[in-house]
């Protein structure tokens, strides 16, 4: 479940890390080895009922050397008292759902200067490492995508996620000229799962409204450019809801089927264990009789 937002690089992160966690996990580069998703949903002890944007078990790997969990939220500010208070309250809440350790992660194109500092909430001092995505991170995932997409290579889920990272944290002075350049990369995508395909249009969508909120043209332009390769007269196409029920009903029918086949499955053994079982009594029925005959034989010779 994602907490209802407004901010559209919040919302865009929070969706990519809950559909694709375990490749977000390595496209994003958080620490530890992915291992499952923990609930988001957090209640406080004096009653605030808050969401966690992204939160995971993992394994030790790296930096990471035991088997705990990661909060990880996104910043697109310098992060205040009330933040930090709020990452705390997550901290404590992620140690109390899985007994393990809780290591708080922000994740930002803020450079603090340091990638681990030290935080007093509620009378306690805990760390919080720093993930940063700048424009050489970016500028480097943009040439990645270029290359595959430009050599018509097949796009993994990890190197396509690459188009998330640019669209939530580009905020440098070309980031409309960025913005503009990952829509046409992403109408050239030949090699793509389409779900993924669907998954990261929704993302760029909403960061190409987010950023050209002030020229309509450009906007709708650029709409057209990521969905005319997808939907070929609604270049709106589906909205997130129609697409996930259309996702929903298609699972659900491999379910169905898989169950039929099972049931199948289960039928036929359970007929050849009936017609072991019918075997096995003819097989006693007649030994039954041979040792009647033997002890009628045996009383009439004597």
């Amino acid at each position: 479940r994602l907490e209802p937002n407004h901010n559209p690089k919040d919302y865009c992160f929070r969706f990519i890390v809950s559909v694709h966690p375990k490749e977000s996990h390595k496209a994003f580069n958080f620490p530890g080895k992915y291992m499952n998703k923990v609930k988001t949903e957090v209640y406080t002890e004096d009653g605030r009922n808050l969401w966690m944007d992204c939160a995971q078990i993992v394994l030790p790997d790296g930096d990471i050397t035991w088997k705990s969990t990661i909060n990880v939220e996104h910043q697109s500010t310098t992060s205040n008292k009330n933040k930090i208070d709020t990452i705390y309250d997550y901290k404590i809440d992620l140690i109390h759902k899985t007994n393990l350790p809780s290591n708080s992660i922000i994740i930002t194109n803020i450079d603090p200067g340091q990638n681990k500092i030290i935080y007093n909430s509620h009378d306690q001092i805990f760390y919080n490492h720093y993930i940063v995505i700048d424009e050489e991170d970016i500028s480097k995932r943009l040439k990645t995508l270029t290359d595959i997409i430009q050599n018509k290579e097949n796009l993994s889920t990890v190197n396509a996620l690459n188009f998330a990272v640019i669209a939530i944290f580009i905020d440098c002075e070309q980031k409309k000229e960025t913005i503009e350049k990952l829509a046409h990369l992403f109408s050239k995508i030949e090699k793509i799962e389409p779900h993924l395909q669907l998954d990261l249009h929704h993302v760029l969508k909403k960061m190409i409204k987010k950023h050209f909120e002030d020229d309509k043209n450009k906007c709708k332009e650029l709409l057209k450019v990521i969905s005319e390769s997808i939907y070929e007269t609604d270049y709106e196409g589906l909205t997130y809801k129609e697409r996930t029920e259309l996702r929903i009903k298609e699972l659900e029918e491999r379910k169905d089927k898989q169950h039929k086949q099972e049931i199948q499955q289960k039928d036929k053994q359970q007929k050849q264990e009936i017609q072991q079982k019918d075997k096995e009594i003819e097989k006693l029925k007649q030994q039954l009789v041979k040792q009647n005959n033997r002890w009628i034989n045996i009383h009439l010779c004597h």
